[in-house]
């Protein structure tokens, strides 16, 4: 569990969401970091649309966050394969806020 902006999430509830955006794939990465005082959250997910179709689905990704977790990310699509791949368990949250 991680605590960002007063709301407590899971991963498994980031997976939830991914799932139910048409057009973002299953691979994702968080990025938190304080900045001048805030707490900022990033989340890059995995996409294979064109650039008109991702920044939509950018906007759907981050309207979901906010309707079933309670904070706004910043939700950045990246393409396909960017992200890293691991075997076993694969770290998926980066907290640099400390």
């Amino acid at each position: 569990m991680i605590k960002v902006k007063g709301c407590n999430m899971f991963p498994a509830q980031i997976e939830e969401i991914l799932k139910f955006v048409d057009g973002a794939s299953s691979g994702y990465q968080v990025i938190i970091e304080a900045v001048n005082g805030r707490d900022v959250l990033e989340l890059l997910f995995e996409s294979e649309l064109t650039s008109a179709e991702r920044d939509a689905c950018e906007r759907e990704v981050a309207a979901v966050f906010k309707a079933k977790i309670g904070g706004t990310p910043k939700a950045t699509a990246v393409p396909l394969g960017e992200l890293p791949r691991s075997e076993k368990k694969t770290k998926r949250i980066f907290d640099s806020r400390y």
